[in-house]
């Protein structure tokens, strides 16, 4: 099932529009469906980053949003030079793990 929705550009992002219509072979709706894809994929990944560097969510979370794997997850956060939240008991809590 598909929703319709309409808005209003300016001209200078519908020139923009058109151009990258032409050198990519998609017609204009395909290509609008493209970039607010990868639009919301970005700010959904801000969103998390920014969860996380706040302490709200765990790196564990933080890949379940992102759908990235621990090492993924980490790697991402390197890239971004956000630093891992990885304190006294998280350590604790992965001794335990390796002892048993």
């Amino acid at each position: 099932m598909s929703t319709v929705l309409s808005t209003r550009i300016e001209e200078k992002l519908a020139k923009r529009l058109e151009a990258a219509s032409k050198k990519s072979n998609l017609d204009k709706t395909s290509l609008i469906r493209i970039v607010l894809l990868k639009g919301l994929k970005e700010m959904e990944e801000d969103d998390a980053l920014e969860s996380y560097r706040q302490g709200e969510i765990s790196l564990g979370k933080l890949g379940d949003l992102l759908n990235l794997n621990k090492w993924d997850a980490i790697n991402l956060l390197t890239e971004k030079k956000i630093s891992l939240n990885y304190g006294k008991e998280n350590f604790e809590d992965d001794i335990k793990i390796l002892n048993t």
